[in-house]
């Protein structure tokens, strides 16, 4: 391949002929995305009044908004990996969870620089069905720059948020080349400062022309890689068209000048086996022309120029609207009309017609019925032809169930299929270049994260730039919407498949995006482990609360029996005193004549006095002693 910078400035003038058609159609889509639209110059009465739909605008809208809520689910296959060869899975499963978790963490990372990486993706994926983007690793970029004298400390800043710097780059600045096999070139173009290019690259013939004020107000940079060379030069315009040194530029002063030729900036032969870009293109290869092989979502009402009709078409109807506003309500007839006055003072208002003359209310005229048909009809063909409405303003029909619009709302992201997949193309892409990176400049890549949710300190994931097989890289990006009714369908499904096709619990875990199931099944074995200790631990708390309330039980139930026990002995005792009060002697009173007992002897029974039955029992007899308690003399 030959080195001379006008080899590479033809090439570059190649592509941006090739690309002119292509280009011409981005900027239309461009315009119609930022509605952007005047009506035809024969359109220019006083009273005409634009209208724009907003309905390209509402779709390109909706579709990231779609897209860019979907969350990539990186995965690497570990049977690339040699401990599969060596019969060590288990070690391949875990190395290739360690290598998914560090490098999705070095796009959090770098999706962080500008917090809109991912809406940029799915917006290009829409807007120009082609997604391209520079995976910048700064530690060889600083290297680079420090041995061509430069300075670094912006890249060494940027180390902050990561290894990588992920740019997207709009796809109007790019031109692309591509073989039967794979992309085998690279044309970026940037319109800039000529300071902002000595900045960075230290060019001693732009600095001169700085210096001595003959540098043009912008330069454009054209930076070209393919697998032989990079080649960086840049060269005095303001918009990228095709180089023409020798021709009429305007200078600082507003003089004109004539152009010199293209400054080389860099010119070195290129030494990596990829290219440092991730490009993907969608649409079609039957058609080789650049701007028939794309299909953004907007392309349909742009060739059918269905955005140009329904804004005539909304103006006319608008503008016919506007202008008739102030006419006439009511019809004066008379001898003299002037004669009647009406009065707008109270509510209502009145009339004073005076006779002969009569006033008549005009008929309310409606808005064109033909145009406003064919407004709607052209709305509804853009519709069709973009994203469904469903999907712009998300809301249900009247009456409707939630599994039919649930069901509408999953039919409708079918129109989005082709650009999801476009934008899981370039993650891979980006994460394979990441990888290939690490491995070129023996860096490792390093992620965190936490282990388990117990582990309140990060773990560290590295992937060794040893371990790193270029030729075996079996990479997979699936983007996976992160809303409730998805989760569960695929947590039926999962459910579903373990049951009916024993599916190993690994692989439904993936099929979930668990990114880590090995880690899941070993927190789940140790939770069950753990949950089996609590309950041995409770299961003995249980036992020894119902010893100890048995005890308790027994000790009150004996308490109770000896109570009962020592009240009955109490009882029984005064039962005993009480009758031992009953059977003793009342002073007074002889004590019972023996003999003389029972109810015979009982005059409240009808018996004979005990006395009767004994006539020589005295009390004195009995007792010894007289009533007087003295004692009787013998």
């Amino acid at each position: 391949m030959t080195e001379h910078i006008e080899h590479y400035i033809e090439i570059a003038n190649e592509l941006i002929e090739r690309y002119q058609p292509l280009r011409i159609m981005q900027d239309k889509l461009d315009k119609m995305s930022r509605l952007e639209w005047s009506r035809p110059s024969g359109m220019n009465a006083p009273w005409m009044r634009d209208f724009k739909t907003t309905a390209p605008f509402d779709a390109i809208k909706a579709g990231v908004r779609v897209l860019s809520g979907l969350d990539e689910d990186v995965t690497i296959d570990p049977y690339a990996f040699p401990e599969t060869a060596e019969g060590d899975l288990t070690a391949a499963k875990l190395k290739a969870n360690a290598w998914e978790t560090a490098l999705k963490w070095q796009m959090d990372r770098a999706a962080r620089r500008r917090a809109i990486l991912r809406q940029d993706v799915t917006r290009s994926a829409l807007m120009y069905d082609e997604i391209v983007g520079q995976v910048i690793h700064l530690p060889t970029q600083i290297k680079a720059i420090k041995k061509m004298g430069g300075r670094a400390n912006r890249q060494e800043a940027a180390l902050r948020y990561g290894d990588f710097a992920v740019l997207i780059r709009n796809p109007k600045s790019v031109y692309t080349r591509y073989s039967d096999y794979m992309l085998e070139a690279v044309l970026y173009t940037a319109v800039k400062r000529p300071e902002d290019i000595q900045a960075f690259w230290n060019n001693p013939d732009l600095g001169t022309l700085i210096e001595d004020g003959e540098a043009s107000k912008k330069w454009v940079l054209f930076d070209y890689v393919d697998y032989d060379r990079r080649v960086v030069f840049c060269y005095p315009g303001e918009t990228v068209q095709r180089i023409n040194p020798g021709g009429v530029i305007e200078l600082e002063d507003g003089k004109e000048g004539v152009a010199p030729g293209a400054i080389e900036l860099m010119n070195e032969s290129w030494e990596y086996d990829f290219l440092p870009w991730a490009c993907v293109i969608g649409g079609t290869q039957l058609d080789q022309a650049p701007e028939n092989s794309r299909f953004p979502i907007l392309y349909g009402i742009l060739q059918a120029d269905q955005w140009n009709n329904t804004n005539i078409i909304g103006t006319l109807m608008m503008s016919e609207a506007i202008a008739e506003a102030a006419r006439p309500d009511v019809a004066r007839t008379g001898i003299q009309p002037d004669a009647i006055e009406a009065t707008y003072g109270q509510p209502g208002g009145t009339w004073d017609v005076p006779a002969g003359h009569t006033v008549t209310p005009m008929p309310d005229k409606g808005l064109d019925p033909a145009l406003r048909e064919a407004l709607d009809r052209q709305l509804g063909d853009m519709g069709r032809a973009t994203i469904p409405q469903v999907l712009v303003n998300a809301e249900s029909m009247p009456n409707e169930p939630f599994a039919g619009f649930n069901q509408r709302i999953q039919q409708a992201m079918a129109s989005l299929m082709p650009y999801k997949f476009l934008s899981e193309r370039w993650f891979e892409d980006a994460y394979r270049l990441m990888l290939y990176w690490a491995k070129e400049s023996d860096k490792s890549i390093v992620g965190y994260g936490r282990s388990n949710d117990k582990e309140r300190s990060p773990s560290v994931y590295e992937i060794m730039p040893r371990d790193i097989d270029k030729d075996a890289i079996y990479l997979k990006v699936e983007l996976q919407a992160d809303v409730p009714i998805d989760k569960q369908q695929r947590m039926m499904t999962a459910i579903q498949a373990s049951r009916e096709l024993k599916m190993p619990t690994r692989d439904v875990l993936e099929m979930l995006g668990d990114t880590n199931p090995e880690q899941t099944l070993r927190e789940w074995m140790a939770e069950q482990m753990e949950m089996a200790y609590f309950n041995g631990v409770l299961q003995h708390i249980q036992f020894e609360a119902s010893q100890a309330i048995e005890q308790q039980l027994a000790q009150a139930q004996l308490q109770q029996q000896m109570q009962q026990a020592q009240g009955m002995i109490e009882e029984q005792m005064a039962q005993a005193q009480q009758a031992q009060a009953q059977q003793a002697p009342q002073p007074g009173t002889p004590p019972g004549i023996p003999g003389a007992e029972g109810q015979g002897f009982n005059p409240a029974a009808g018996g004979i006095p005990p006395q009767m039955g004994a006539p020589g029992a005295t009390m004195e007899g009995q007792t010894g002693m007289t009533r007087g308690g003295e004692p009787v003399v013998a």
